[in-house]
């Protein structure tokens, strides 16, 4: 994911009114691990990407649309 998808993410989330800490929780990934995510710190696997989407309740390729990838 670029850094593009990674503010998709953060955007959904936020639309969403949830919390990082729950969202993390929610898709399965360290709480840490996903704030870093989100500042574009790292570049994620695309299981990754897909436990993302899952945890929003959208399509991997909806993060990567509202991203411009």
């Amino acid at each position: 994911m670029g850094t593009r998808a990674e503010g998709a993410a953060r955007s959904l989330r936020r639309e969403g009114g949830i919390a990082q800490e729950t969202f993390a929780a929610r898709a399965g990934l360290d709480r840490s691990y996903f704030g870093a995510i989100e500042r574009g710190e790292f570049n994620v696997t695309l299981d990754t990407l897909v436990k993302i989407a899952a945890g929003l309740g959208v399509r991997p390729s909806t993060l990567l649309r509202r991203g411009r990838l």
